[in-house]
């Protein structure tokens, strides 16, 4: 069962996510039976797993399913990121160079997690973008699963652009960027709440408030562009931000060997992964409402969310 949760994350469980103790077994068991109907649905059914979907989608069932489906469909949809998910030496070395960093959360506090992605970080003549989303997805995934503040309140996205010349923009897939933001927005099990974009060099404005209008149309969350990291400790605050964003959250370095420690732990857990994914051909219609979940039982939750 699920490590338990402090007094404060208790009361954030209840009210970012409408997490009730009492019912969280039972949604998993629904959850569980749902997964071994689905002929083409291959996917996680360890407790850790379907939470972290559970409080995703605010504990509506039908919607928890739906996104479960999308993300394993997305094993054939985006091979490029999702297949061959295995933690290698060149992950730890990815993990290494800075690119993307989740520090850890203060104890006591009720913030949103942070994740920071520095793409400025790294050579595209040494790696690929599609290997940096490759490595996101699996930190992505490990945040879900041990970090309960990004599970329950969401997660604080900075986009570093210093370092970010018009030659890397020039290698750019757009075509990459947006499998990549369709399987963030309808597929992942961690919320954006918000997202700071800092540092942005002149000569790359143009194409990022391209991209930054096209964003802020389609997702419900705000989109602030800072002159720089000092601006972030008025928005986040010194008590989140890593000392060398001003803050008092630890080094980038630790945030580094804290995300290696649990990849390390995590061999296991995708050495596995090769087992999920769907089966097209096996695949049925929509997918089924029981009744037994949602009709004169009254168990139907009718929940507000995005």
């Amino acid at each position: 069962m699920r490590r338990p949760l402090s007094p404060t994350l208790a009361k954030l469980a209840e009210k970012e996510v409408n997490e009730t103790p009492d019912r969280i077994q039972q949604d998993i068991i629904i959850l569980r039976v749902w997964i071994r109907q689905q002929p083409h649905l291959r996917a996680r059914t360890d407790d850790d797993f379907l939470i972290a979907f559970l409080r995703r989608c605010r504990y509506s069932l039908e919607q928890t399913k739906r996104r479960i489906d999308r993300y394993f469909t997305h094993y054939n949809l985006f091979p490029e990121i999702m297949n061959n998910r295995c933690v290698t030496q060149r992950l730890l070395d990815i993990n290494r160079l800075g690119v993307c960093l989740y520090p850890d959360m203060p104890k006591g506090d009720s913030r949103t997690a942070l994740f920071i992605a520095r793409f400025g970080h790294f050579d595209p003549n040494l790696y690929m973008l599609r290997e940096i989303y490759h490595f996101t997805s699996m930190a992505m995934e490990i945040v879900a699963l041990e970090n309960d503040y990004a599970s329950l309140a969401g997660i604080c996205e900075i986009i570093d652009l210093e370092g970010v010349s018009s030659d890397k923009m020039r290698r750019f897939d757009k075509v990459l960027f947006r499998k990549w933001w369709n399987w963030l927005y309808n597929c992942s099990p961690l919320k954006v709440k918000e997202m700071y974009i800092i540092n942005m060099p002149k000569d790359i404005q143009g194409t990022i408030m391209f991209l930054y209008n096209l964003l802020s149309m389609q997702v419900s969350y705000p989109i602030r562009v800072l002159k720089s990291s000092e601006e972030l400790i008025e928005h986040i605050g010194k008590e989140t931000l890593p000392e060398e964003y001003g803050g008092t959250n630890g080094h980038m370095g630790e945030c580094m060997a804290y995300m290696e420690d649990l990849l390390n732990s995590y061999r296991g857990y995708f050495d596995q992964d090769c087992n999920y994914g769907t089966i097209e051909e096996l695949r049925h219609d929509e997918i089924t409402i029981y009744e037994a979940e949602f009709g004169a039982s009254g168990s139907f939750r009718k929940l507000n969310w995005d």
